[in-house]
C-alpha cells in the first residue's frame, strides 16, 4: 500500500488534484474560527444605523464575548455607552433602552451562498402595468429596465442577495423576486420606495445674536427673521425637515421669476441651516459611463485616486444649479435616494455660477479600487430613477428556515445515500474490493471541488444545484464504470489485443465523448432554462468538468497502480 502511494505521488495529475482539493476546502472554510454574529439587516432608528454596515460581525458589547445571535438578547433593553467590537474596529454606541435594531444569524460554517429553499427567504410576484399600446418587444424593454431599477435600488442599500427573474408565458409578463434569508417587511420596503433622486446645496445662516440674517440667491439678497426664538421667511414660520420657497426676480443669466425650493434641515438658538433643492429625478437626462466622460486617475498633488463622470441633466435643473451656487466658494451637494442621504460631493469651481447641462461630478478614495466602487455606485444612483411601470403584487410567500434546515438534512441523506449506492453498485458489477476507496475518493474529490468553485464565484446552492451535484456524481460513476471496466478486460485479451495503457486510453476516449455531450446539453439547458434549470445545468457542467480534467484521470491512474 505504501509503494502504491509513493508510486501515485510521482504522478503530476495526482498532485493537481491535491492542489485543487487544497484550494477548494480553502474557499469552502477560510474561516472556520470566526466567532460572533453576523449582522443581516440593520432596522430604521437602530443605535447602530450609520455606525456599522450588513455583513460586519459583532464580537463582543462590554467585554461580553458574543457567541450566538442569542447572546444579544440581553442588550436589547441596555441603557447608556455600550463598547461594541466587530470583526473590523471597535464602536461606542449609546443605546436608549428601546431595542438594537439588529437582525443577526450565526457565523457560517461554509463560505456558500445558500438558496431561498434551504435557509428560507421571501419570494414575490409583480405584474407590471403596461400601457394597452405596447407590443411584445417593447414590454420585454420596460421590464429589462425596470429590473434594472430594482437591481441597482437593491445595490445601493446592500440588498445583493435577492435576485430577479422575468417570466413570460400565455398569462402575460411577471418579475419574481427571490430574497434568500431576506424577511418580508425589507422586500415590502424595496418594493414601496420610489426611487426619487434629490441633490441639496445647503447653507448655514448665523444670527449671532442679531435678528436678521441674510442670504443670496441668483444674485438676490433675502432675509430671515429671528423673534422669540422661532424663525421666519416672509412671516412663514421655519421648522425643521418644512419646505420653502423662494422666488428669483431676475437672474445674473437674465432670467425671470425662478422658483426655488429650500429645505430646513438644523434649527439651534443661533443658526439655521437652509437647503436649495438642485435636482431632482426629473432633471436627471443621462449618465455617462465610459470613455473620457467617465474616469479614474491618481492625483500627482494629494497621491489619492480621483474620479469624475458627466451627467447630462435638464434646462431647468442647470438653471437651478447656476443661481444656487453663484456667490458660492466652495459649495457642497449632497445626494439623496428616498429620502436617505447617499453621498456628498464638491462642486468645481469652473461651474459655479454656470449653467452647465453636463457637469461634472468628482469624488477621490484611498486606492483605485475604492473611487471605482464608489463611482459605479454614484452613476447607478443617479441612472436608477423611478420605475418606468407600476408594479401590481400578485403574490408574496415567505419561507420558514425551519423548512429549509429539514430541506438541508434531506439533501445531505440523498447525497451520501446516492454515493453509497453507486458504490456498491460498482463493487457488486466487478466484484473488486480495491475499487471502493478508488470509487469513493472520486467522486467525494468532485464533491469538495464542485462547492470549492461555487463558493468561489458565489453560485447559489439550493435545491436545483444539489440535484446537479449528484447528476455529476452518477455521471462519475458511469465513467469510472467505463474506466473500470476496460482495466479489468480478461487477461487473454490484453495479451492479444490492448496493453494496460491503451485500455485506458480507450476508456477515456469514452469518458471525454460522455463528458462533451453531456456538457453541450447542459449548456444549452443553461442558456435557454430559467431559474432550477439553469442552476442544475451550470452545478452539472461544474461537476463534469472537474471529474474529465482532474479527478477521473486520476482515478486511472490509481486504477492502474493498485491493479
Amino acid at each position: 500500500m505504501i509503494d502504491t502511494i509513493k508510486s501515485l505521488l510521482d504522478e503530476w495529475r495526482v498532485w493537481v488534484l491535491i492542489i485543487v482539493l487544497i484550494l477548494s476546502l480553502v474557499a469552502l472554510f477560510s474561516s472556520p474560527f470566526a466567532s460572533g454574529a453576523v449582522i443581516t439587516t440593520i432596522e430604521e432608528g437602530s443605535p447602530f444605523e450609520g455606525r456599522i454596515e450588513v455583513g460586519d460581525r459583532i464580537i463582543s458589547i462590554n467585554d461580553r464575548t458574543i457567541d450566538s445571535p442569542e447572546d444579544l438578547l440581553e442588550f436589547e433593553d441596555y441603557e447608556g455607552t455600550m463598547n461594541v467590537h466587530t470583526s473590523d474596529e471597535l464602536v461606542i454606541v449609546e443605546a436608549d433602552g428601546t431595542g438594537l435594531g439588529l437582525v443577526t444569524e450565526e457565523v457560517r460554517l461554509v463560505n456558500l451562498d445558500l438558496g431561498m429553499d434551504l435557509i428560507g427567504g421571501t419570494r414575490v410576484l409583480l405584474e407590471p402595468q403596461f400601457e394597452e399600446d405596447l407590443n411584445e418587444t417593447e414590454k420585454a424593454e420596460v421590464i429589462r429596465e425596470t429590473i434594472t431599477t430594482l437591481e441597482t435600488r437593491l445595490n445601493v442599500f446592500g440588498l445583493d442577495e435577492m435576485e430577479f427573474e422575468h417570466l413570460s408565458g400565455p398569462a402575460g409578463n411577471f418579475i419574481q423576486i427571490e430574497a434568500a434569508g431576506v424577511g418580508r417587511s425589507v422586500v415590502e420596503e424595496l418594493l414601496e420606495r420610489t426611487g426619487e433622486f434629490e441633490a441639496y446645496i445647503p447653507r448655514e445662516l448665523s444670527f449671532n445674536n442679531q435678528t436678521e440674517a441674510e442670504f443670496t440667491v441668483g444674485g438676490e439678497v433675502h432675509i430671515i427673521t429671528r423673534e422669540d426664538g422661532d424663525f421666519y421667511y416672509k412671516n412663514k414660520l421655519l421648522q425643521e425637515n418644512e419646505t420653502f420657497e423662494v422666488t428669483v426676480e431676475e437672474t445674473h443669466i437674465g432670467v425671470e421669476d425662478v422658483n426655488i425650493t429650500f429645505e430646513t434641515w438644523n434649527i439651534t438658538e443661533n443658526s439655521i441651516t437652509i437647503s436649495g433643492k438642485v435636482y431632482d429625478s426629473e432633471d436627471i437626462r443621462h449618465v455617462y459611463k465610459t470613455g473620457a466622460d467617465a474616469r479614474v486617475f491618481q492625483s500627482r498633488e494629494t497621491g489619492l485616486f480621483e474620479f469624475n463622470f458627466r451627467v447630462l441633466i435638464s434646462e431647468e435643473g442647470a438653471l437651478r444649479f447656476a443661481v444656487l451656487t453663484e456667490g458660492h466658494e466652495e459649495p457642497i451637494m449632497h445626494l439623496f435616494l428616498d429620502g436617505e442621504p447617499v453621498t456628498e460631493l464638491s462642486i468645481q469651481p469652473t461651474l459655479i455660477g454656470e449653467t452647465e447641462r453636463e457637469p461634472m461630478i468628482t469624488g477621490r478614495r484611498e486606492t483605485r479600487e475604492g473611487a471605482l466602487e464608489e463611482m459605479s455606485r454614484l452613476q447607478s444612483v443617479l441612472d436608477s430613477g423611478r420605475l418606468p411601470v407600476e408594479l401590481k403584487q400578485v403574490q408574496l410567500d415567505s419561507i420558514s428556515p425551519r423548512l429549509g434546515e429539514e430541506m438541508i438534512r434531506s439533501s445531505l441523506i440523498a447525497g451520501i445515500g446516492a454515493l453509497i449506492a453507486v458504490t456498491a453498485l460498482v463493487f457488486i458489477i466487478f466484484r473488486k474490493k480495491e475499487i471502493i476507496a478508488p470509487v469513493l475518493f472520486t467522486s467525494f474529490s468532485e464533491v469538495v471541488i464542485i462547492l470549492g468553485v461555487a463558493s468561489i464565484i458565489n453560485w447559489t446552492i439550493d435545491l436545483p444545484a444539489i440535484a446537479g451535484i449528484i447528476a455529476a456524481i452518477g455521471s462519475s460513476v458511469d465513467d469510472q464504470i467505463v474506466i473500470t471496466s476496460e482495466t479489468l478486460m480478461r487477461k487473454d485479451e490484453e495479451k492479444s489485443r490492448y496493453s494496460m495503457k491503451r485500455r485506458i486510453k480507450r476508456a477515456f476516449f469514452i469518458v471525454f465523448t460522455a463528458a462533451a455531450t453531456t456538457i453541450m446539453a447542459m449548456t444549452v439547458l443553461g442558456f435557454v432554462g430559467v431559474g432550477m434549470m439553469r442552476g442544475f445545468a451550470i452545478t452539472t457542467i461544474i461537476g463534469v468538468l472537474g471529474g474529465v480534467l482532474i479527478t477521473r484521470p486520476v482515478y486511472g491512474k490509481i486504477l492502474e497502480k493498485v491493479l
